[in-house]
């Protein structure tokens, strides 16, 4: 048989990845020594919050590559599944804590109960479907310990997307991107990943929460941009989604991302009235 000879694309890829390991592996060696020489104080913790709904296939895999350190605690919040996705927890060779909701009360709420029940320093989520490689945390938590973000987002745009995105999804995360550059002077391209860090002093932003579905995560990053907070894209490679689907609901979703315009404006009328009363006293 004829070995096939590798394309151009799949040269690419490959020099790429080679590249990004590399990247990688720095910031996995700057951020570990950054936690354990940088007086660190002995209980500093990362929290790594895991949504769940029906991902038997991926949610062990997920659980098991999360990088072991005695500084990272596991919290998976399963919303409901009816498959066998707890039992799959059950076999995974880490400690989890496990939150379970009796029915599936949305990817928002799911978040919320995992922060809230976070105790890191940091705080990570990340999905739970195997797009998102658990490996990658060094690259979000390395600006923080640095000071050089307070929030970061994975973005598949400046690394690596592994399957096409397809266009709305492409054209709702440039409308998006817009708004927040022109309304806080931040970039963020791939707003609406799942796998982001967060300082713990950012943990305000999901006070008084309007959307606890998909739009959840569009609306955090508007309120950190009132907050000003600094928000930092870095890269990450996504991967396709090997054994489940999409939960989004693409038509609401995409109603509300662009509700966030009347979020914005609700909470500036809010805050402006607040300075106002708080002056007039």
């Amino acid at each position: 048989m004829t070995k096939e000879f590798p394309t151009e694309a799949k040269f690419e890829r490959i020099a790429f990845e080679s590249k990004y390991d590399k990247f990688n592996n720095y910031c996995r060696e700057e951020t570990i020594q950054n936690i354990t020489t940088q007086n660190r104080r002995s209980n500093f913790l990362v929290s790594i919050v895991i949504p769940l709904y029906n991902e038997e296939k991926s949610i062990r895999k997920i659980i098991n590559e999360v990088p072991d350190h005695n500084w990272i605690e596991i919290i998976v919040v399963d919303d409901g599944s009816l498959d066998n996705s707890v039992n799959e927890i059950k076999k995974s060779k880490r400690e989890v804590k496990l939150i379970k909701h009796n029915n599936n009360r949305g990817y928002g709420e799911v978040l919320l109960n995992g922060l809230r029940t976070a105790k890191g320093d940091i705080i990570i989520t990340i999905d739970s479907d195997g797009q998102h490689n658990p490996n990658e945390i060094y690259t979000l938590i390395k600006p923080i310990l640095e000071n050089k973000a307070d929030i970061t987002v994975g973005s598949r745009y400046l690394g690596k997307c592994n399957y096409n995105v397809p266009l709305y999804t492409r054209i709702g995360e440039s409308i998006i991107e817009k708004f927040l550059y022109i309304l806080f002077r931040q970039n963020v391209g791939n707003n609406q990943s799942g796998y982001r860090a967060f300082k713990r002093k950012t943990i305000d932003i999901f006070n008084c929460i309007k959307f606890k579905d998909f739009a959840f995560a569009i609306e955090v990053l508007f309120k950190a941009g009132l907050k000003g907070y600094r928000l930092l894209e870095v890269p990450i490679i996504l991967e396709p989604r090997e054994y489940s689907y999409s939960k989004v609901n693409l038509i609401k979703t995409t109603f509300k991302i662009f509700s966030c315009k009347g979020i914005l404006l609700y909470y500036e009328i809010k805050s402006y009235n607040k300075e106002k009363n708080s002056n007039l006293n």
